[in-house]
């Protein structure tokens, strides 16, 4: 075998990968926390590796109304909320070459019983994972949560972690799952479905609601995570 050959596919493959790799530009981030107390100390931190090599000019939009709350070159800001609540929180980012990105992952603000945060990959075949993890901080019962069916994709259950409902629903257009047993503080509950594009090709606007019952009586709050991705 001629060894240059080689030589010369593994350069080739190599300039290829690195390529991949500066091209790659994608805009990411995580909270430290996705239902922080009221002026509880949040640290939002960018995946500066999902950028490529560019340096980048973030953006940060912490409750979607427009108003751009910080702009910084450093890839960890702080932020605390005022108000329990829903919020949408926005990240911009902006290559010196120019290229532009945006994510959106939604926090809840506020003590709840339970809180659910929503996870999305991509898969290989073209599909999107969707995990729902809900994290129980107080005694209570009967939970569960919906989900609205994106457009352009269908919903294939996957697993449906001990629920006793766990269907989609045409009528109402959303994804119905509840529990009916009992949680104690500490407990974690996991489901996930997977979603297959029909003449979708990005998912934006991801929305949903949990709910369940303590002794003080139901409570409901949106879910946390991300909100969609491009493909």
């Amino acid at each position: 075998m001629n060894r240059k050959w080689i030589a010369s596919a593994l350069s080739i493959a190599s300039i290829l990968i690195l390529g991949v790799v500066a091209y790659s530009f994608e805009a990411d981030f995580d909270p430290s926390i996705y239902n922080p107390g009221v002026a509880e100390i949040v640290n939002f931190e960018v995946c500066e590796s999902c950028l490529g090599d560019d340096r980048s000019y973030y953006r940060w939009d912490f409750d979607a109304d427009g108003t751009w709350e910080t702009e910084t070159d450093a890839s960890l800001t702080t932020y605390s909320f005022s108000a329990a609540g829903y919020y949408e929180v926005i990240l911009d980012v902006t290559s010196s070459s120019g290229r532009t990105s945006t994510r959106r992952k939604g926090v809840v603000v506020g003590s709840l019983p339970a809180f659910a945060v929503r996870e999305l990959l991509i898969q290989d075949d073209g599909t999107i994972l969707v995990l729902i993890t809900i994290n129980i901080t107080a005694d209570c019962s009967a939970i569960g949560f919906q989900e609205t069916m994106p457009q352009g994709w269908r919903i294939e259950v996957v697993e449906i972690g001990g629920a006793m409902i766990a269907h989609p629903n045409p009528a109402t257009k959303k994804l119905e799952v509840a529990w009916g047993n009992e949680f104690a503080a500490g407990d974690t509950v996991n489901f996930t479905y997977r979603l297959h594009p029909t003449y979708a090709t990005s998912l934006y606007g991801m929305s949903g609601e949990m709910s369940g019952y303590t002794a003080a009586g139901r409570f409901v709050g949106a879910i946390a995570g991300e909100l969609g991705m491009a493909q």
